[in-house]
């Protein structure tokens, strides 16, 4: 049963994805861009992927923060951590562009990385066989120096899109109603209704932008005060949709490797930290 299911595994192919392999002269340009362009490829606070002195770590520490200030107050987080499918395959290299040149990025910068993309072909490579060759029409390179840059950039409208909204959480003047490390994006709500809003506004984004969310693999968390305990058996059955489909909801989710409850108890991540120390040790 297990090689059936791990032959089932590997026929699946949305269980893999396209990696690139860039000649040393792109990775060049590529952090030549980074380098001369960095105001240009500049993106709001809110996403923390890919910048200098931020990680994983730090997006999580800033979601466990948020949920603890709530926690603390004796107020209701409701938080939707959104899947999107296939998230750097299904860029638009129009809208990809034309985000650039808002950003006044320099148009030979633009020139060249619209002639790599436009020419760029691909093949599969399946067990030691390999496809022809066919013409790639939207996406990044997954692998390339770049690449999640402008990932980033490109989502980063959706992130000051809900911040203009003023809908989700904030803690004194600082907005935290969405998060990102480049395509891991949080949602928190103060109610299911404010978060149905978001995700709307998400949705709306993702139809604009050929971007699309995934409400199997996206999943709700719900932290209630002590005096709306009483309503979680409710809460849990209809909380947020995504695509027009009800996501799940959990008690808890590994967020970047961290494991985030409905408890706010830091014992299973550390217990799985630990493991993964001893691990490394013997």
């Amino acid at each position: 049963m297990k090689s059936v299911f791990g032959r089932s595994l590997a026929a699946n192919s949305a269980n893999f994805c396209g990696i690139a392999l860039s000649s040393v002269y792109e990775k060049l340009f590529d952090n030549i861009v980074l380098f001369q362009f960095s105001d240009k490829l500049k993106t709001s606070q809110l996403q923390i992927g890919f910048k200098v002195k931020s990680s994983t770590n730090l997006c999580t520490f800033v979601l466990k923060e948020a949920l603890s200030y709530y926690a603390t107050n004796q107020s209701n987080v409701f938080c939707t951590f959104l899947d999107a499918t296939k998230a750097f395959d299904r860029i638009s290299y129009c809208k990809l562009f034309w985000l650039l040149l808002k950003r006044n990025l320099s148009t030979s910068i633009v020139r060249v990385l619209i002639c790599f993309y436009t020419n760029n072909f691909v093949r599969v490579s399946w067990c030691g066989l390999f496809s022809e060759y066919f013409l790639a029409t939207n996406g990044v390179k997954q692998g390339g120096v770049l690449s999640p840059v402008l990932f980033c950039v490109y989502i980063d409208d959706l992130l000051v899109l809900l911040l203009n909204t003023n809908i989700g959480r904030f803690i004194g003047n600082n907005y935290v109603g969405a998060l990102a490390y480049a395509d891991d994006l949080i949602l928190l709500a103060p109610s299911a209704s404010a978060l149905c809003r978001m995700l709307a506004i998400c949705e709306t984004y993702a139809a604009e932008y050929c971007t699309s969310f995934n409400a199997q693999k996206s999943k709700c968390l719900v932290i209630l005060s002590n005096a709306c305990r009483y309503l979680r058996p409710l809460l849990l059955n209809n909380v947020s949709y995504v695509g027009g489909k009800l996501t799940d909801c959990v008690s808890s989710f590994p967020h970047l490797g961290h494991a985030i409850t409905d408890t706010l108890d830091d014992e299973p991540d550390i217990t799985k930290r630990l493991g993964n120390f001893i691990g490394h040790v013997k």
